[in-house]
């Protein structure tokens, strides 16, 4: 009898449910997706009820797809990070789930960033001051829906959501309550001082605890989804999972993760300081803290483009092969990719996407394939961002939904002028949740980083891209006064 986690990774545009056996292998797996919606300008929404939808159905699908000599021990979380909503005492959603990509607090961030306060909430709760923070959106909240404040039971993020009700437990982990902007990475409590700020009171927030805390599902939920009786175990952050199931845990390990959005991340034994205010510093447990940069601009620029201009590629992998007659540099065209504004590490909530030295020569596939630079180039400035903070990093792992693209992943190779090692473990936050899922339950895990590939620069073409890269800096540096 070989024992398995099933492991849920609450995304952005879908959940997907992993079965991971104790011998590393994913024995079976399912993907269910769902909308976002942009009601107005600024605003990024979706369903919550939608989301824990998607949980109930991916895991009463994957569940009959396992075999009988393997046996379900737990079911263990991923979820992204940065979503509130407001719930009723009976937790029901009061409003939609606000997500990490809504900038509608643009003027709260923008107010308290470069404040004495700003700078020291971002150092202590390790969250950049920016709109995809919580604690932004409960200022705009204040302001615009005091009352909303004053009568909501509570206000939580999708994964604590989906945890109530399968448990019946408001409770959060350290990674995700980190991610809040409203939490202390130093004492693991909330912060004092944010009570003040959004007007919210302590208990209008749930339990933080550690990522191995688990809680017993409830009889109705296991009868519906034919589960046995076995716990679900918290998890964690989709980021901070991400690097875990890369087996980047070593302090040289650099982390790339490109899917709907973009990270770039390293691991460490303490809180790395940037006096720029670049990084976050987020804690997967009590000794370990994921630091780094994200993006808010990964492959939903992609499908932004293949929606809106009826291009004949249909996914990720023709959208990129159709650029493989295109060669590097895209002859002159340049593309800031920040279509959703940015994060790191400029944190400009107001950049806007610009395609520079357009000429009647180019073609569609050459906006394309400058789009896939542009965010290479962003992904570049984030490195440059943690390896000025934490020093050259020894390895580059890649994961998410890129990696089903060899051939971007070899241009990310060609843009940073590093060698990026691409494992077959796609998935790598659903493979961090059932390691922690085994480490809670005490079952010895064997991690399996599949074959490993390397992706080797081209020297020539490195040359090319660090030129392409000092433009695409100083094309923000002088657009950047305009955005406003």
């Amino acid at each position: 009898m070989i024992f398995y986690i099933l492991a849920i990774d609450i995304g952005t545009t879908s959940t997907k449910a992993l079965a991971v056996g104790s011998d590393g292998k994913v024995i079976a797996s399912q993907q269910h997706f769902y909308p976002t919606f942009y009601p107005q300008i600024d605003f990024v929404e979706q369903n919550p009820q939608q989301i824990y939808q998607a949980v109930l159905e991916v895991i009463s699908r994957v569940i009959p797809q396992i075999s009988t000599e393997y046996r379900l021990r737990g079911i263990s979380f991923s979820s992204a990070m940065h979503s509130i909503m407001a719930v009723d005492a009976q937790a029901k959603p009061l409003t939609p789930l606000i997500i990490w990509a809504d900038t509608r607090s643009t003027r709260q961030a923008k107010a308290l960033r470069n404040t004495s306060l700003g700078k020291r909430l971002h150092q202590e709760t390790g969250a950049p001051v920016h709109p995809m923070s919580p604690l932004c959106k409960l200022i705009w909240w204040k302001e615009n829906d005091p009352a909303l404040i004053n009568t909501a039971h509570k206000f939580i993020s999708i994964k604590e959501f989906v945890v109530y009700h399968l448990c019946g437990q408001y409770v959060v982990d350290y990674s995700i309550a980190s991610a809040s902007g409203l939490f202390d990475i130093h004492s693991l409590h909330w912060h004092d001082e944010i009570f003040l700020l959004t007007g919210i009171r302590e208990e209008q927030l749930s339990t933080p605890v550690n990522a191995t805390f688990a809680c017993s599902i409830k009889p109705e939920i296991q009868i519906q989804l034919s589960l046995p009786d076995v716990p679900a175990i918290l998890g964690a952050s989709d980021g901070c999972l991400a690097q875990l199931g890369c087996g980047a845990m070593h302090p040289g390990d650099l982390t790339i993760t490109i899917g709907t959005s973009a990270a770039v991340r390293r691991v460490s034994k303490r809180n790395l300081q940037d006096p720029e205010l670049r990084l976050f510093n987020y804690p997967l447990d009590e000794k370990t803290r994921i630091s780094g940069g994200a993006s808010n601009n990964g492959t939903v620029i992609i499908d932004w483009f293949n929606r809106e201009f009826n291009t004949t590629s249909q996914n990720l992998s023709e959208f990129v092969k159709d650029t493989n007659t295109i060669a590097a540099g895209s002859d002159g065209l340049i593309a800031l990719p920040y279509l959703q504004g940015e994060r790191a590490p400029i944190y400009n909530p107001q950049a806007r996407g610009v395609f520079f030295g357009v000429s009647v020569r180019h073609t569609p596939n050459h906006f394309k394939k400058a789009l896939l630079e542009g965010i290479c180039f962003e992904i570049f400035s984030i490195v440059k961002s943690v390896e000025s903070i934490h020093g050259p990093s020894d390895k580059i792992f890649v994961s998410g939904g890129f990696t089903y693209s060899p051939d971007w992943v070899q241009l990310l190779s060609h843009v940073l002028g590093r060698t990026v090692i691409q494992s077959e473990v796609n998935d790598a936050s659903a493979i961090g949740a059932a390691m922690v899922g085994f480490e809670a339950l005490g079952i010895p895990f064997q991690q399996q980083t599949g074959e490993r590939k390397f992706h080797q620069p081209d020297v020539t073409l490195s040359r090319l891209y660090h030129k392409q890269f000092e433009i695409f800096e100083r094309l923000y540096q002088q657009l950047e006064p305009l955005f406003e």
